[in-house]
C-alpha cells in the first residue's frame, strides 16, 4: 500500500493533570510510566483485578504532571469513570477533550522527512512531535512507517498535509489494522480476554513495575502460567461471497472451539480476528477449522 492517510473514528482523549498524575496512572495502567520520558508515548492496558482487558490507550507524556490518554472504542465518560473509581485523596484531574480533536492514521515512506517538511524533527521512535494544533508520533503497533496523529478540529475536513496523500477507506484501514494485530477493544478483545491471549503482554505489559490493577494475575502467568485460548488473525475461506453474521462459533470435531469475531476483505482476501482454544491451533494452521454454519466455509491461520 502506497503513502496514505485515514481519518479514524472520533477518538476518546482525556487530559490528565496534577501532582499525583504519574503515581495514580502508574497504579492503573500496565506500563511503567515512571520510565516514560516527557514527549514520548506508549500503548498500555487498563485491566480489572482478574487481569482481563477493560481498555487500551496510547499514553502521551507531555510534562512531568500532564498526560494525554488517547483511546478508541470506549466512550470518554466510561474511560473517565474507569480511571476515577480508585481515586481517594490523589491530586489528579481528568478532562474530556474528545470533541476538540480529529484522529488520523498515516503511512509515509520516510516519517522523518515528512515531519521535516512541516518544520519539525523526530529524534527517536517514541517521540511526540507537537505543532500548534496537532501531535504526531510513530505508531510502533503497526508495521512500516506508520504515524498516528491528533489534530484540533477546524472548518476544513482534513489538514493541509493530507493533500499529497491517498485517502483510504474504512475497510482498507481495518484490513491493515487486523493484519498488524491491532485488535479492536472491546469488539475483538475485551473484558473476557487476558493480554497474553492476544500477545499484548510483549509490548504493553511491564512485569518489573510496582503494583497495578491485575498485576498478580500478570505476574503469575508470566512466571508459570500458560493461556488456553489465543486471539489470532485468520483468513476466511468462503463457500460463497456472503460473509457470515458475527460472532459465529468455530468448531472442531463438531465441538465449539472458539469464535470468529470480525471479518474484512480487500477484494481478494478476507481476514479477521478469532478466539481459538489451544486444542484447535494446530488444525487452524494446517487444514483449517469449520465455522458452525458450514455453508460459510472455513477459517485458517493468516500468513501475510
Amino acid at each position: 500500500m502506497h503513502d496514505f492517510f485515514y481519518k479514524r473514528p472520533a477518538p476518546t482523549i482525556i487530559r490528565t493533570t496534577g501532582e499525583d498524575a504519574e503515581d495514580y496512572l502508574q497504579s492503573q495502567w500496565t506500563i511503567d510510566l515512571k520510565k516514560l520520558p516527557e514527549q514520548e508515548v506508549r500503548f498500555g492496558l487498563r485491566l480489572n483485578s482478574k487481569g482481563k482487558i477493560l481498555a487500551g490507550a496510547y499514553i502521551l507524556r507531555l510534562t512531568k504532571e500532564e498526560f494525554l490518554i488517547l483511546s478508541e472504542g470506549l466512550a470518554a465518560e466510561e474511560l473517565i469513570s474507569l480511571m476515577e473509581e480508585n481515586v481517594v485523596a490523589d491530586e489528579v484531574e481528568f478532562s474530556n477533550e474528545s470533541e476538540s480533536w480529529d484522529y488520523f492514521c498515516t503511512r509515509v515512506k520516510d516519517p522523518k522527512s515528512f515531519i521535516a517538511k512541516c518544520g519539525k524533527s523526530f529524534d527517536s521512535s517514541g517521540q511526540i512531535v507537537k505543532f500548534e494544533d496537532s501531535i504526531f508520533f510513530i505508531d510502533e503497533r503497526y508495521e512500516g512507517s506508520t504515524l498516528s496523529s491528533i489534530h484540533k478540529k477546524s472548518d476544513t475536513s482534513h489538514p493541509a498535509w493530507t493533500n499529497e496523500l491517498q485517502e483510504i477507506n474504512k475497510d482498507e484501514y481495518n484490513f491493515l489494522r487486523i493484519k498488524n494485530h491491532c485488535f479492536d477493544i472491546p469488539m475483538e478483545i475485551g473484558p473476557e480476554e487476558l493480554p497474553q491471549e492476544a500477545g499484548l503482554e510483549i509490548k504493553s505489559v511491564d512485569f518489573d513495575k510496582g503494583c497495578y490493577l491485575g498485576q498478580e494475575v500478570m505476574a503469575r502467568l508470566h512466571s508459570m502460567g500458560q493461556v488456553q485460548r489465543h486471539i489470532t488473525v485468520v483468513e476466511w475461506l468462503p463457500e460463497s461471497g456472503t460473509p457470515p453474521t458475527l460472532p459465529m462459533n468455530v468448531v472442531f470435531n463438531d465441538k465449539s472451539i472458539g469464535s470468529l469475531k470480525s471479518l474484512v476483505g480487500d477484494g481478494e482476501t478476507w481476514i479477521g480476528v478469532a478466539k481459538i482454544h489451544q486444542k484447535g491451533m494446530v488444525q487452524l494452521g494446517t487444514e483449517g477449522l469449520d465455522l458452525e454454519d458450514k455453508n460459510f466455509g472455513k477459517i485458517r491461520k493468516y500468513e501475510s
